[in-house]
């Protein structure tokens, strides 16, 4: 009897030895695909204006965290210079539902004619080098200018940077947006004044293309605003989306109500989102001294002619 028993124990041995290894291997490899396939920050912080040491604001951003902290987001920040073209084209795949783009954006003038197409700045400084790589690149298909890129600049100032259009948004940025909301906190996100008449301008194309992307929701400026009052009212929209729990409308008035609009330009710039159906949204897992900066935009020349570029936004 005792012959027979020691083989018994043996393979008893071997197979707990076995249900070990194999117990291991399986929570490595849990593991592993649970580190590569983390879920991705809920909340992006694209802070394209710390670029320039004047308009850098610790502060918003210290405040905005501290509101997603309350409501139990977790966000990601990008600095001025992480904010390329590569930045941009790669931007839906950073998977957040809330996006807030602190950036300088400008609708394009040629020659002090309004060309109505929104550019979004980028740090990346613009050189003829780049604009034929880029041309020659997806972004252009070989055409000259197709609303994807623009040459943008600063009144006053002799340097030029790239930055995005609509159709960069669109048709060049890889992958999609899942229901995200966009805060679009730039100069003219959905609108522009008439420099001839003074009058409002609607413009929806940028808000558009976000939406045609999978956004859901695309709020912005119906004209120019300066830094100051875009930061305290973003810190106020975010209070009343995440803190209360608003609703998209609700949030934006109760902004324009607390707030108001930019009475440093002339109409005052008010705060508004696209598309109207969007209203009732909510951002989702809620429910578990005034300096005015203006910014230039150009398209992208076949070779520098930047005298004829003149623009304002």
């Amino acid at each position: 009897m005792s012959i027979r028993r020691k083989p018994r124990k043996r393979r008893s041995r071997k197979k707990l030895a076995y249900a070990v290894i194999a117990v291991a291997f399986i929570l490595a490899f849990f593991l592993a695909y649970s580190s590569l396939h983390s879920s991705p920050p809920k909340v992006a912080i694209v802070d394209h204006l710390s670029f320039f040491p004047e308009q850098s604001n610790p502060t918003f951003v210290e405040e905005c965290i501290n509101i997603l902290k309350s409501g139990g987001l977790s966000w990601k920040y990008y600095k001025g210079e992480d904010v390329t073209v590569d930045f941009y084209r790669n931007l839906p795949s950073y998977g957040s539902s809330l996006i807030i783009l602190r950036v300088h954006s400008a609708i394009m003038r040629v020659n002090d004619e309004i060309i109505p197409l929104l550019g979004l700045f980028t740090s990346e400084l613009y050189s003829d080098a780049k604009a034929r790589m880029y041309r020659s690149d997806i972004y252009f298909d070989g055409e000259y200018h197709n609303d994807s890129l623009f040459m943008a600049y600063f009144p006053g100032e002799d340097i030029y940077y790239f930055a995005i259009g609509p159709k960069f948004v669109e048709k060049r940025m890889n992958g999609e947006f899942k229901d995200t909301v966009i805060i679009m906190m730039g100069c003219e996100g959905l609108g522009y004044i008439n420099p001839s008449t003074s009058a409002r301008v609607a413009y929806t194309d940028m808000a558009e293309a976000f939406i045609n992307k999978g956004a859901k929701v695309y709020i912005g400026w119906d004209g120019p605003v300066s830094v100051n009052h875009t930061d305290q009212a973003t810190v106020c929209l975010l209070q009343h989306l995440i803190s209360k729990k608003q609703n998209i409308t609700k949030a934006v008035e109760e902004t324009m109500v607390e707030v108001g609009p930019d009475l440093s330009f002339v109409p005052p710039s008010r705060l508004g989102y696209y598309p109207d159906k969007a209203g009732n949204y909510a951002v989702p897992n809620l429910r578990s001294s005034l300096t005015v900066n203006v910014a230039y935009t150009s398209p992208i020349p076949r070779a520098p002619r930047r005298s004829k570029y003149t623009t304002r936004g």
